[in-house]
């Protein structure tokens, strides 16, 4: 045999060797491939799942929302103004927990908690603001179900729904004595704003039933009997005074002085 095909063999065995090890760094190579991938399956598996979704954390107190309305006077003007805030403080609610059933002003009313007036001007026939409407967590959840989680930072309102507060503060839950029908008398829009706001002070709840150029229907909700709280509105410059006695003028209310 020739030295050249001597040296040929010698090195057959040396590449069948390092063809051995490749082979054997291969399979452990593809093991440890198909280990790593059994591990790391089960920790795939929650994730691929459907998890329930979570209701909608929604924001009870709506704020900058836009009220305007031209009537005949400036006092019904600024009713249908905040009537028409109300409804767009709503439908901004609504959407936001998916809410598609339609309400009326006065199922809106009811879920109310307070009004709080950031800026207004008013004229002879419009009213033109801008309020926030704080809504009554409860009676809204109430009606959405379990599609509301929870309040989503917004204050809400406390339990006495239907009031209209305008002052910042939420209703107080104060038992209610006795429930009037009364005629309110003003002069002008100031003057009834400045009624309203003190009969608002005095009263558990007061509700408009009526409303014109120079005077409006109330139904009052008073913490005490009419009497004792006649003289609560004496010391706040309100004069509540028996009416004729009609259906709807049981008592007379009107800023003292000019009534």
């Amino acid at each position: 045999m020739t030295a050249g095909m001597k040296g040929l063999g010698n090195a057959m065995p040396a590449r069948s060797r390092t063809a051995r090890v490749r082979e054997r760094n291969h399979r452990a190579g593809r093991f440890a491939t198909a280990l790593l991938l059994m591990l790391a399956a089960p920790l795939a598996t929650p994730m691929a799942q459907d998890a329930p979704a979570a209701p909608a954390a929604i924001n009870f107190t709506q704020r900058g929302v836009p009220a305007e309305a031209t009537a005949e006077n400036g006092v019904i003007a600024r009713e249908r103004a905040l009537a028409n805030g109300r409804r767009a403080a709503w439908e901004r609610l609504a959407a936001s927990a998916g809410i598609s059933r339609q309400l009326s002003d006065a199922q809106i009313e009811q879920m109310t908690a307070s009004i709080i007036i950031e800026e207004e001007r008013t004229a002879p026939t419009r009213y033109t603001g801008r309020i926030t409407v704080n809504f009554n967590p409860g009676r809204v959840r109430a009606l959405a179900g379990g599609a509301i989680a929870g309040d989503g930072g917004g204050t809400g309102g406390g339990t006495g729904g239907g009031t209209q507060g305008e002052t910042g503060r939420p209703p107080s839950p104060v038992p209610v004595a006795a429930t009037v029908e009364a005629v309110a008398l003003y002069g002008s829009l100031q003057d009834w704003l400045e009624l309203r706001r003190r009969l608002n002070a005095g009263a558990a709840r007061m509700e408009v039933v009526a409303i014109s150029t120079d005077r409006a229907r109330l139904r009052l909700s008073l913490r005490a009997a009419p009497g004792v709280v006649a003289e609560e509105f004496a010391r706040q410059g309100v004069s509540m005074t028996p009416g004729s006695g009609a259906p709807g003028d049981a008592w007379r209310v009107g800023l003292a002085g000019r009534s």
